[in-house]
Protein backbone atom coordinates (compact mmCIF):
# COMPACT_ATOMS: atom_id res chain seq x y z
CA UNK A 1 0.00 0.00 0.00
CA UNK A 2 1.28 3.46 -0.94
CA UNK A 3 1.42 5.88 1.98
CA UNK A 4 2.21 8.89 -0.20
CA UNK A 5 1.40 10.16 -3.68
CA UNK A 6 4.92 11.52 -4.07
CA UNK A 7 8.18 10.73 -2.27
CA UNK A 8 11.11 13.09 -2.86
CA UNK A 9 14.73 12.24 -2.11
CA UNK A 10 16.59 15.50 -1.39
CA UNK A 11 15.28 18.85 -0.12
CA UNK A 12 17.39 21.25 -2.18
CA UNK A 13 15.92 23.92 -4.47
CA UNK A 14 14.56 21.22 -6.76
CA UNK A 15 13.18 18.91 -4.12
CA UNK A 16 11.60 21.40 -1.74
CA UNK A 17 9.92 23.37 -4.55
CA UNK A 18 8.55 20.12 -5.97
CA UNK A 19 7.23 19.13 -2.54
CA UNK A 20 5.39 22.38 -1.97
CA UNK A 21 3.86 22.42 -5.47
CA UNK A 22 2.76 18.80 -5.12
CA UNK A 23 1.06 19.64 -1.83
CA UNK A 24 -0.61 22.66 -3.41
CA UNK A 25 -2.02 20.32 -6.05
CA UNK A 26 -3.52 18.10 -3.36
CA UNK A 27 -0.91 15.36 -3.20
CA UNK A 28 0.25 13.66 -0.01
CA UNK A 29 4.01 14.25 0.07
CA UNK A 30 7.06 12.98 1.94
CA UNK A 31 10.51 14.51 1.48
CA UNK A 32 13.76 12.98 2.77
CA UNK A 33 16.87 15.09 3.48
CA UNK A 34 20.20 13.88 4.87
CA UNK A 35 21.55 17.29 6.01
CA UNK A 36 19.67 20.60 5.80
CA UNK A 37 16.67 21.74 3.79
CA UNK A 38 17.64 24.08 0.99
CA UNK A 39 20.51 21.88 -0.16
CA UNK A 40 23.80 23.23 -1.47
CA UNK A 41 22.22 26.41 -2.84
CA UNK A 42 20.81 27.74 0.41
CA UNK A 43 23.41 26.37 2.81
CA UNK A 44 26.77 26.43 0.98
CA UNK A 45 26.15 28.00 -2.44
CA UNK A 46 23.90 30.69 -3.87
CA UNK A 47 22.80 32.38 -0.66
CA UNK A 48 25.93 32.58 1.55
CA UNK A 49 28.15 33.41 -1.44
CA UNK A 50 25.86 36.24 -2.51
CA UNK A 51 25.80 37.54 1.05
CA UNK A 52 29.62 37.57 0.92
CA UNK A 53 29.42 39.21 -2.50
CA UNK A 54 27.32 42.01 -1.05
CA UNK A 55 29.81 42.55 1.78
CA UNK A 56 32.70 42.61 -0.69
CA UNK A 57 31.09 45.01 -3.17
CA UNK A 58 29.92 47.32 -0.37
CA UNK A 59 33.49 47.35 0.97
CA UNK A 60 34.72 48.36 -2.47
CA UNK A 61 32.14 51.14 -2.65
CA UNK A 62 33.23 52.39 0.77
CA UNK A 63 36.81 52.64 -0.47
CA UNK A 64 35.81 54.76 -3.44
CA UNK A 65 33.38 56.98 -1.51
CA UNK A 66 35.50 60.03 -2.27
CA UNK A 67 34.47 59.83 -5.94
CA UNK A 68 30.87 60.45 -4.81
CA UNK A 69 31.80 63.46 -2.70
CA UNK A 70 31.74 61.43 0.52
CA UNK A 71 34.28 60.68 3.20
CA UNK A 72 34.69 57.13 4.50
CA UNK A 73 38.12 56.89 6.03
CA UNK A 74 39.96 53.62 6.60
CA UNK A 75 37.17 51.04 6.15
CA UNK A 76 38.04 47.57 7.41
CA UNK A 77 36.79 44.09 6.51
CA UNK A 78 36.18 41.46 9.20
CA UNK A 79 35.67 38.04 7.68
CA UNK A 80 34.46 36.49 10.95
CA UNK A 81 31.60 39.02 11.10
CA UNK A 82 30.81 38.53 7.41
CA UNK A 83 30.57 34.77 7.94
CA UNK A 84 28.39 35.23 11.02
CA UNK A 85 26.00 37.36 8.97
CA UNK A 86 25.96 34.71 6.23
CA UNK A 87 25.11 32.00 8.72
CA UNK A 88 22.27 33.99 10.23
CA UNK A 89 20.75 34.59 6.79
CA UNK A 90 21.04 30.89 5.95
CA UNK A 91 19.47 29.84 9.26
CA UNK A 92 16.52 32.21 8.82
CA UNK A 93 15.83 31.03 5.27
CA UNK A 94 16.23 27.37 6.19
CA UNK A 95 13.70 27.74 8.99
CA UNK A 96 11.40 29.47 6.53
CA UNK A 97 11.45 26.45 4.20
CA UNK A 98 10.70 24.13 7.12
CA UNK A 99 7.72 26.32 8.07
CA UNK A 100 6.48 26.04 4.48
CA UNK A 101 6.60 22.26 4.78
CA UNK A 102 4.59 22.44 7.98
CA UNK A 103 2.04 24.82 6.43
CA UNK A 104 1.52 22.56 3.40
CA UNK A 105 1.49 19.34 5.46
CA UNK A 106 4.62 17.94 3.79
CA UNK A 107 6.19 15.19 5.90
CA UNK A 108 9.90 15.96 6.31
CA UNK A 109 12.21 13.13 7.37
CA UNK A 110 15.85 13.87 8.18
CA UNK A 111 17.97 10.89 7.24
CA UNK A 112 19.80 9.04 4.47
CA UNK A 113 17.53 7.35 1.96
CA UNK A 114 18.37 4.42 -0.30
CA UNK A 115 16.04 3.40 -3.13
CA UNK A 116 15.04 -0.26 -2.88
CA UNK A 117 12.21 -0.35 -5.43
CA UNK A 118 10.80 2.28 -7.84
CA UNK A 119 8.27 3.38 -5.21
CA UNK A 120 10.13 2.50 -2.05
CA UNK A 121 12.89 4.25 -0.07
CA UNK A 122 14.54 2.89 3.06
CA UNK A 123 15.67 5.63 5.41
CA UNK A 124 18.17 5.64 8.26
CA UNK A 125 17.13 8.67 10.29
CA UNK A 126 19.43 11.13 12.04
CA UNK A 127 18.58 9.45 15.31
CA UNK A 128 19.56 6.02 13.97
CA UNK A 129 16.05 4.74 13.43
CA UNK A 130 14.82 3.01 10.29
CA UNK A 131 11.79 3.83 8.17
CA UNK A 132 10.34 2.45 4.97
CA UNK A 133 8.68 5.11 2.82
CA UNK A 134 6.47 4.17 -0.13
CA UNK A 135 4.90 6.38 -2.78
CA UNK A 136 3.20 6.17 -6.17
CA UNK A 137 5.85 8.42 -7.66
CA UNK A 138 9.48 8.95 -6.66
CA UNK A 139 11.41 12.14 -7.46
CA UNK A 140 15.18 11.97 -7.07
CA UNK A 141 16.74 15.35 -6.23
CA UNK A 142 20.04 14.42 -4.59
CA UNK A 143 22.08 17.21 -6.20
CA UNK A 144 25.83 17.24 -6.72
CA UNK A 145 29.10 17.44 -4.78
CA UNK A 146 32.41 19.28 -5.30
CA UNK A 147 34.84 17.43 -7.54
CA UNK A 148 38.18 16.53 -5.98
CA UNK A 149 41.61 17.10 -7.53
CA UNK A 150 44.19 14.39 -6.86
CA UNK A 151 47.19 16.71 -6.51
CA UNK A 152 45.33 19.02 -4.12
CA UNK A 153 43.33 16.98 -1.59
CA UNK A 154 41.21 19.17 0.68
CA UNK A 155 42.46 19.66 4.22
CA UNK A 156 40.20 22.68 4.81
CA UNK A 157 43.09 24.56 6.39
CA UNK A 158 45.23 25.37 3.36
CA UNK A 159 43.31 23.66 0.56
CA UNK A 160 39.58 24.35 0.42
CA UNK A 161 36.55 23.48 -1.68
CA UNK A 162 33.60 25.77 -2.33
CA UNK A 163 31.86 24.54 0.81
CA UNK A 164 34.65 24.68 3.38
CA UNK A 165 35.93 28.10 2.30
CA UNK A 166 32.65 29.59 3.51
CA UNK A 167 33.74 28.75 7.05
CA UNK A 168 37.06 30.60 6.77
CA UNK A 169 37.40 33.26 9.48
CA UNK A 170 40.36 35.28 8.23
CA UNK A 171 41.23 36.89 4.93
CA UNK A 172 44.22 35.14 3.31
CA UNK A 173 47.13 37.27 2.14
CA UNK A 174 47.00 35.40 -1.14
CA UNK A 175 44.60 32.85 -2.61
CA UNK A 176 45.23 30.58 -5.60
CA UNK A 177 41.99 29.49 -7.30
CA UNK A 178 42.33 26.29 -9.30
CA UNK A 179 39.64 25.67 -11.88
CA UNK A 180 38.12 29.10 -12.43
CA UNK A 181 34.59 28.74 -13.73
CA UNK A 182 31.59 30.51 -12.22
CA UNK A 183 32.43 29.68 -8.59
CA UNK A 184 36.12 30.46 -9.05
CA UNK A 185 35.43 33.85 -10.60
CA UNK A 186 32.88 34.74 -7.93
CA UNK A 187 35.20 33.81 -5.05
CA UNK A 188 38.05 35.66 -6.79
CA UNK A 189 35.92 38.81 -6.74
CA UNK A 190 34.98 38.37 -3.08
CA UNK A 191 38.45 37.72 -1.69
CA UNK A 192 40.11 40.13 -4.10
CA UNK A 193 37.78 42.89 -2.93
CA UNK A 194 38.49 42.02 0.71
CA UNK A 195 42.24 42.37 0.13
CA UNK A 196 43.67 39.00 -0.96
CA UNK A 197 46.15 38.74 -3.81
CA UNK A 198 44.45 36.47 -6.34
CA UNK A 199 45.90 33.88 -8.71
CA UNK A 200 43.58 31.99 -11.06
CA UNK A 201 44.37 28.87 -13.07
CA UNK A 202 42.32 26.85 -15.54
CA UNK A 203 43.01 24.17 -18.13
CA UNK A 204 41.24 26.15 -20.82
CA UNK A 205 42.04 29.73 -21.78
CA UNK A 206 38.49 30.88 -20.99
CA UNK A 207 37.61 31.78 -17.40
CA UNK A 208 34.01 30.53 -17.77
CA UNK A 209 33.02 27.90 -20.30
CA UNK A 210 30.23 28.70 -22.74
CA UNK A 211 30.01 32.47 -22.32
CA UNK A 212 29.44 34.60 -25.38
CA UNK A 213 32.88 35.54 -26.68
CA UNK A 214 32.30 39.27 -26.23
CA UNK A 215 31.43 38.72 -22.56
CA UNK A 216 34.52 36.55 -22.12
CA UNK A 217 36.70 39.31 -23.55
CA UNK A 218 35.17 41.89 -21.20
CA UNK A 219 35.42 39.57 -18.18
CA UNK A 220 39.13 38.92 -18.78
CA UNK A 221 39.67 42.66 -19.09
CA UNK A 222 37.88 43.19 -15.76
CA UNK A 223 39.97 40.50 -14.04
CA UNK A 224 43.19 42.03 -15.33
CA UNK A 225 42.01 45.47 -14.24
CA UNK A 226 41.84 44.10 -10.70
CA UNK A 227 45.42 42.88 -11.09
CA UNK A 228 44.51 39.25 -10.64
CA UNK A 229 47.31 36.92 -11.79
CA UNK A 230 45.75 34.85 -14.57
CA UNK A 231 47.18 31.46 -15.55
CA UNK A 232 44.52 30.35 -18.02
CA UNK A 233 45.65 27.38 -20.08
CA UNK A 234 48.34 26.68 -17.49
CA UNK A 235 46.98 24.34 -14.75
CA UNK A 236 49.01 23.12 -11.76
CA UNK A 237 50.68 19.72 -12.17
CA UNK A 238 52.22 19.32 -8.71
CA UNK A 239 51.62 20.79 -5.27
CA UNK A 240 53.59 20.71 -2.02
CA UNK A 241 52.84 22.12 1.41
CA UNK A 242 55.40 24.59 2.78
CA UNK A 243 55.90 26.40 6.07
CA UNK A 244 53.88 29.32 4.72
CA UNK A 245 51.22 27.65 2.59
CA UNK A 246 51.27 25.67 -0.66
CA UNK A 247 53.73 25.77 -3.56
CA UNK A 248 52.20 24.97 -6.94
CA UNK A 249 54.12 24.08 -10.06
CA UNK A 250 52.19 24.94 -13.21
CA UNK A 251 52.28 23.12 -16.53
CA UNK A 252 54.56 25.82 -17.91
CA UNK A 253 57.06 25.22 -15.10
CA UNK A 254 56.11 28.40 -13.28
CA UNK A 255 56.15 28.04 -9.48
CA UNK A 256 53.73 29.97 -7.30
CA UNK A 257 53.64 29.96 -3.50
CA UNK A 258 50.33 30.87 -1.94
CA UNK A 259 48.88 30.92 1.57
CA UNK A 260 45.68 29.12 0.57
CA UNK A 261 44.22 27.25 -2.40
CA UNK A 262 40.59 27.02 -3.48
CA UNK A 263 39.76 24.06 -5.74
CA UNK A 264 36.83 24.74 -8.08
CA UNK A 265 37.25 22.15 -10.82
CA UNK A 266 33.57 21.27 -11.10
CA UNK A 267 30.91 19.14 -9.46
CA UNK A 268 29.82 15.50 -9.75
CA UNK A 269 26.29 14.08 -9.40
CA UNK A 270 25.41 12.76 -5.94
CA UNK A 271 24.23 9.39 -7.21
CA UNK A 272 26.59 6.77 -5.78
CA UNK A 273 25.45 4.27 -3.17
CA UNK A 274 21.78 5.30 -3.22
CA UNK A 275 20.36 2.25 -4.97
CA UNK A 276 19.80 3.83 -8.38
CA UNK A 277 21.52 1.04 -10.29
CA UNK A 278 19.54 -1.53 -8.30
CA UNK A 279 16.25 -0.40 -9.83
CA UNK A 280 17.78 -0.11 -13.31
CA UNK A 281 18.06 3.65 -13.72
CA UNK A 282 19.95 4.76 -16.83
CA UNK A 283 23.02 6.71 -15.67
CA UNK A 284 25.82 8.25 -17.73
CA UNK A 285 28.94 9.17 -15.76
CA UNK A 286 26.78 9.31 -12.64
CA UNK A 287 24.07 11.53 -14.14
CA UNK A 288 20.51 10.20 -14.23
CA UNK A 289 19.11 10.50 -17.75
CA UNK A 290 15.66 12.08 -18.06
CA UNK A 291 13.30 13.26 -20.80
CA UNK A 292 11.58 16.64 -21.16
CA UNK A 293 9.10 15.66 -18.44
CA UNK A 294 11.93 14.68 -16.03
CA UNK A 295 10.95 11.02 -16.35
CA UNK A 296 13.66 8.41 -16.06
CA UNK A 297 13.64 5.09 -17.91
CA UNK A 298 11.92 3.53 -14.87
CA UNK A 299 8.15 4.03 -14.71
CA UNK A 300 7.07 6.28 -11.86
CA UNK A 301 10.61 7.54 -11.13
CA UNK A 302 11.64 11.12 -11.92
CA UNK A 303 14.91 12.99 -11.44
CA UNK A 304 15.56 16.72 -11.20
CA UNK A 305 18.41 19.14 -10.58
CA UNK A 306 22.16 18.60 -10.58
CA UNK A 307 21.86 14.81 -10.42
CA UNK A 308 20.56 14.89 -14.01
CA UNK A 309 23.83 16.50 -15.16
CA UNK A 310 22.13 19.21 -17.19
CA UNK A 311 22.23 22.84 -16.09
CA UNK A 312 23.74 22.98 -12.59
CA UNK A 313 21.56 25.89 -11.54
CA UNK A 314 19.18 26.16 -8.59
CA UNK A 315 16.43 27.81 -10.61
CA UNK A 316 16.66 25.13 -13.29
CA UNK A 317 16.28 22.46 -10.60
CA UNK A 318 13.20 24.26 -9.27
CA UNK A 319 11.75 24.47 -12.79
CA UNK A 320 12.35 20.75 -13.29
CA UNK A 321 10.71 20.08 -9.93
CA UNK A 322 7.53 21.90 -10.97
CA UNK A 323 7.45 20.04 -14.29
CA UNK A 324 8.04 16.61 -12.69
CA UNK A 325 5.27 17.09 -10.13
CA UNK A 326 2.71 18.44 -12.57
CA UNK A 327 3.41 15.70 -15.10
CA UNK A 328 3.27 12.98 -12.45
CA UNK A 329 -0.07 14.29 -11.21
CA UNK A 330 -1.64 14.29 -14.67
CA UNK A 331 -0.67 17.47 -16.51
CA UNK A 332 0.69 15.91 -19.71
CA UNK A 333 1.59 19.30 -21.20
CA UNK A 334 4.18 20.00 -18.48
CA UNK A 335 7.66 20.06 -20.06
CA UNK A 336 11.02 21.63 -19.30
CA UNK A 337 11.94 24.86 -21.11
CA UNK A 338 15.42 24.32 -22.54
CA UNK A 339 15.89 27.22 -24.96
CA UNK A 340 15.66 29.99 -22.38
CA UNK A 341 17.60 28.94 -19.27
CA UNK A 342 19.03 32.09 -17.65
CA UNK A 343 22.32 32.25 -15.76
CA UNK A 344 23.51 35.05 -13.49
CA UNK A 345 27.17 35.24 -12.46
CA UNK A 346 28.16 37.50 -9.58
CA UNK A 347 31.50 38.81 -10.70
CA UNK A 348 32.24 42.53 -10.90
CA UNK A 349 30.75 43.61 -13.18
CA UNK A 350 27.93 41.09 -13.01
CA UNK A 351 27.22 38.75 -15.92
CA UNK A 352 23.82 37.56 -17.11
CA UNK A 353 23.09 35.39 -20.12
CA UNK A 354 20.19 33.58 -21.77
CA UNK A 355 19.70 31.94 -25.14
CA UNK A 356 22.19 31.40 -27.95
CA UNK A 357 25.65 32.94 -28.02
CA UNK A 358 27.37 34.22 -31.17
CA UNK A 359 29.53 31.13 -31.41
CA UNK A 360 26.52 28.81 -30.95
CA UNK A 361 24.75 30.56 -33.81
CA UNK A 362 27.79 30.02 -36.01
CA UNK A 363 28.08 26.37 -35.00
CA UNK A 364 24.39 25.70 -35.71
CA UNK A 365 24.34 27.71 -38.92
CA UNK A 366 21.76 30.16 -37.58
CA UNK A 367 21.68 33.37 -39.63
CA UNK A 368 21.53 36.21 -37.14
CA UNK A 369 22.25 39.86 -36.46
CA UNK A 370 23.67 41.41 -33.31
CA UNK A 371 23.35 44.68 -31.46
CA UNK A 372 25.45 46.01 -28.56
CA UNK A 373 24.98 48.97 -26.25
CA UNK A 374 27.54 50.16 -23.65
CA UNK A 375 26.44 51.12 -20.15
CA UNK A 376 28.77 54.12 -20.16
CA UNK A 377 26.39 55.82 -22.60
CA UNK A 378 23.54 55.71 -20.04
CA UNK A 379 22.81 58.59 -17.69
CA UNK A 380 21.83 56.16 -14.89
CA UNK A 381 25.10 54.23 -15.18
CA UNK A 382 27.08 57.47 -14.97
CA UNK A 383 25.02 58.63 -11.99
CA UNK A 384 25.71 55.48 -9.96
CA UNK A 385 29.35 55.28 -11.06
CA UNK A 386 29.02 51.88 -12.75
CA UNK A 387 29.91 52.37 -16.40
CA UNK A 388 31.76 49.18 -17.40
CA UNK A 389 30.12 46.58 -19.62
CA UNK A 390 27.36 46.33 -22.19
CA UNK A 391 24.17 44.58 -23.30
CA UNK A 392 24.23 42.35 -26.39
CA UNK A 393 21.13 41.23 -28.30
CA UNK A 394 21.13 38.46 -30.93
CA UNK A 395 18.16 38.09 -33.29
CA UNK A 396 17.35 35.78 -36.20
CA UNK A 397 18.12 37.56 -39.46
CA UNK A 398 14.83 36.98 -41.24
CA UNK A 399 12.22 36.80 -38.47
CA UNK A 400 13.99 39.32 -36.18
CA UNK A 401 12.98 37.07 -33.29
CA UNK A 402 15.31 37.50 -30.29
CA UNK A 403 17.24 34.29 -29.63
CA UNK A 404 20.00 35.43 -27.28
CA UNK A 405 20.63 38.24 -24.79
CA UNK A 406 23.88 38.72 -22.87
CA UNK A 407 24.85 41.32 -20.29
CA UNK A 408 28.01 42.24 -18.43
CA UNK A 409 27.57 45.27 -16.24
CA UNK A 410 25.72 46.76 -13.25
CA UNK A 411 22.65 44.87 -12.00
CA UNK A 412 22.92 42.39 -14.87
CA UNK A 413 21.24 39.71 -12.77
CA UNK A 414 18.16 41.90 -12.29
CA UNK A 415 17.98 42.91 -15.95
CA UNK A 416 18.08 39.24 -16.91
CA UNK A 417 14.39 38.64 -16.14
CA UNK A 418 13.20 40.78 -19.05
CA UNK A 419 15.75 39.12 -21.32
CA UNK A 420 14.63 35.62 -20.34
CA UNK A 421 11.00 36.48 -21.03
CA UNK A 422 11.96 37.90 -24.43
CA UNK A 423 13.89 34.77 -25.46
CA UNK A 424 11.31 32.39 -23.99
CA UNK A 425 8.40 34.03 -25.80
CA UNK A 426 10.26 34.74 -29.05
CA UNK A 427 9.81 38.50 -28.78
CA UNK A 428 10.75 40.35 -31.96
CA UNK A 429 12.97 43.40 -32.23
CA UNK A 430 9.92 45.45 -33.15
CA UNK A 431 8.02 44.27 -30.06
CA UNK A 432 10.98 45.09 -27.81
CA UNK A 433 11.41 48.44 -29.53
CA UNK A 434 7.77 49.38 -28.95
CA UNK A 435 8.02 48.57 -25.22
CA UNK A 436 8.58 51.73 -23.17
CA UNK A 437 11.55 51.48 -20.79
CA UNK A 438 11.58 53.93 -17.89
CA UNK A 439 14.21 56.68 -17.73
CA UNK A 440 16.67 56.95 -16.11
CA UNK A 441 17.24 53.22 -15.61
CA UNK A 442 19.82 50.61 -16.52
CA UNK A 443 17.10 48.70 -18.40
CA UNK A 444 17.31 51.31 -21.14
CA UNK A 445 20.48 49.52 -22.26
CA UNK A 446 18.36 46.47 -23.16
CA UNK A 447 16.10 48.60 -25.34
CA UNK A 448 19.05 50.39 -26.95
CA UNK A 449 20.86 47.11 -27.72
CA UNK A 450 17.71 45.77 -29.39
CA UNK A 451 17.46 48.93 -31.49
CA UNK A 452 21.16 48.66 -32.35
CA UNK A 453 20.54 45.32 -34.10
CA UNK A 454 18.73 47.36 -36.76
CA UNK A 455 21.14 50.31 -36.58
CA UNK A 456 18.59 52.45 -34.72
CA UNK A 457 20.13 52.98 -31.29
CA UNK A 458 19.60 56.54 -30.10
CA UNK A 459 22.44 57.03 -27.63
CA UNK A 460 25.15 54.64 -28.79
CA UNK A 461 28.62 56.13 -28.90
CA UNK A 462 31.43 54.83 -31.08
CA UNK A 463 33.35 52.92 -28.43
CA UNK A 464 34.55 50.06 -30.57
CA UNK A 465 31.62 47.79 -29.62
Amino acid sequence: MFLYDIVILGAGPGGYVAAIRAAQLGAKVCIIEKEYVGGTCLNWGCIPTKAMYRSATLFEQMRKAETFGLSCKEPAAHLDRIVARNQQIVTDLRQGVERLFWRHKVNLIFGTGVVKEPGEVHVVTREGGKERVRGRHLIIATGSEPMALAILPWDHERVFNTRSILELRRIPKNLFIVGGGVSGCEFALVFGALGSEIHMSKRSKEPIKGLDRDLTRELVRALKKRRFRLHFGDPPVTAAHTDHGVELTLQSGTKVETEMVLVTVGRVPASAGLGFETIGLHLEQGSIQVDEHCQTNVLGVYAIGDVTGRHLLAHYASHQGLVAVEYALGNRSAAVVEHAVPEAIFTSPEIATVGLTSQECERRGVACREGVFPFRALGKAQAIGEIDGFVKVIAERESERIIGMHIIGPDASTLLAECTLAVNRGVTLDELGRTIHAHPTLAEAVWEAGEDVRGRSIHKLDLGL
